[in-house]
């Protein structure tokens, strides 16, 4: 996996468009100061305000990608190359991870980027979830992303209850672990997946996942 690099430092792009914009302007005033003095009748005195004009597109096309690159910085947008549905594949490959939602990647600036998931393990493997989380960790240094919030969910075993189908049963019942099944029924919702750290009411317009609804 190889992450696009951030390309020139912004910082360094606007001083070099502030000198660039300074240079150009003293050899456009030259110029028109040339013209003026050299040229004749009512026509060269349009030389100052053309030049001036001219000035300014340089400097605004030029400042037009600082401003691009900046203003997606400050919109904490995703970074480019970095595909959130396939960080998602991997981490969910992981084994003992059931699921993966919530999951956010933006960038701090060029070269810093940060994310944040709700991570879902069943109850055999919460305890060790302090290693999951470092195999999460360096699944996510190779997207370049610098550190992330991993939340934990515990998917808790429901209990199937299926029919003995043997002779001469009278309806004795079987349990059995249904985690995969879940599981499966929630990967197949296409991500539409309910939180099993209820937030409080006062949160209910703020909350970024589905509510979860009581039986």
């Amino acid at each position: 996996m190889s992450v696009k690099s951030p390309g020139r430092d912004l910082g360094m792009l606007g001083v070099f468009i502030h000198v660039l914009g300074d240079a150009i302007n003293n050899i456009g005033v030259i110029i028109a100061a040339v013209l003026v003095w050299q040229l004749k009748g009512e026509g060269r005195y349009y030389a100052d305000p053309a030049v001036g004009v001219f000035i300014s597109l340089m400097i605004l096309l030029s400042a037009i990608p600082l401003l691009k690159k900046s203003g997606a910085i400050l919109l904490q947008t995703a970074p480019k190359g970095v595909n959130p549905e396939d960080v998602k594949n991997d981490i969910e490959m992981i084994p003992g991870i059931k699921s993966v939602h919530e999951l956010h990647i933006w960038r701090l600036d060029q070269r810093k980027f940060v994310a944040s998931a709700h991570i879902v393990v069943d109850s055999r493997t919460v305890q060790g979830f302090a290693d999951k989380a470092r195999i999460i960790m360096e699944c996510l240094h190779a997207y370049g992303v610098h550190s992330a919030t991993l939340q934990p969910e515990v998917l808790e075993a429901s209990p199937v209850i299926m029919p003995d189908s043997g002779p001469g049963s009278q309806g004795q019942a079987t349990s059995m672990d249904a985690n995969h099944s879940v599981c499966r029924n929630q990967r197949s919702r296409g991500g539409e997946q309910e939180c099993q750290v209820i937030c409080g009411s006062s949160y209910d317009g703020l909350r970024c996942c589905a509510p979860v609804h009581p039986e």
